[in-house]
């Protein structure tokens, strides 16, 4: 819901090519690492590439990434 947003991105690796059934949904700016990706096949699928854990007193919005987590699994509990 949102265009652009500020990560803690320090990482030694990275994706070099989205996987079939995955979309790019957040790169760099600076330079074109991928960020975020999602699934493409409407389950609930995504995978970042920061820390968002480490964000979430400075970024309340990262808790929303978790609050989705725990919402689907929650879904496939019960």
């Amino acid at each position: 819901g949102v265009d652009a947003l500020g990560v803690n991105s320090f990482h030694h690796q990275a994706v070099g090519r989205v996987g079939e059934g995955l979309r790019a949904t957040a790169k760099s700016p600076e330079d074109g690492v991928v960020e975020a990706v999602e699934g493409r096949s409407g389950s609930f699928l995504l995978g970042v590439q920061w820390h968002p854990e480490r964000m979430v007193k400075k970024a309340p919005l990262m808790k929303r990434i978790f609050a989705a987590f725990v919402e689907e699994a929650a879904k496939r509990r019960g």
